[in-house]
């Protein structure tokens, strides 16, 4: 259960990253780029890690295949949903200090 936590907490945490990247950087905010929200937090955009929570964003709704944006940005770029959206705002009220 403490494993399952965790990753709530991890995922949540880089879509939040994520999606405060895009924003800074001018971008659609429906579309974030998980791996360099990754490398922000110091994993690898090729780590099992990072798989497994996109998975996980992925199986809770929060993010989805931007079928748009294949080819033309990095693989684990996803839309992000509003559930994300509810998310990525519950983990800035949360957000332990940086």
């Amino acid at each position: 259960m403490q494993d399952e936590k965790n990753l709530r907490e991890d995922a949540k945490q880089l879509l939040r990253v994520a999606y405060e990247r895009q924003v800074a950087g001018g971008g659609r905010v429906t579309q974030v780029d998980l791996g360099a929200g990754a490398e922000e937090r110091g994993l690898s955009p090729t780590s099992p890690r990072l798989g497994v929570l996109v998975d996980y964003m992925e199986v809770m709704g929060w993010v989805e295949v931007d079928l748009f944006a294949r080819g033309t940005v990095s693989a684990n770029a996803r839309r992000i949903t509003g559930r994300g959206m509810e998310v990525v705002r519950e983990a800035s009220v949360t957000r332990p200090e940086d």
